[in-house]
């Protein structure tokens, strides 16, 4: 397994996990089980801290491109 498909297999294991953490939330929602809190909030924050070091996908650069455009003057 070389570079690029290793990047590409942990871009996919990230994406994947921020939609197992939006399952368990609603899992969490249904039963109420504790259990499926503590895992879905654990998803979401791996998707959370890895995804601008493997997604190059940040809202802090979505905003400052926002911010450049509309500028007055």
């Amino acid at each position: 397994m070389d570079k690029n498909e290793k990047i590409e297999l942990m871009k996919m294991t990230i994406w994947f996990n921020l939609f197992i953490g939006i399952y368990n939330l609603y899992v969490f929602n249904e039963i109420n089980s504790f259990f499926h809190l503590v895992l879905g909030s654990i998803n979401i924050g791996v998707w959370v801290f890895f995804r601008e070091r493997y997604l190059n996908f940040s809202f802090a650069s979505l905003f400052s491109r926002d911010n450049k455009s509309n500028k007055i003057g």
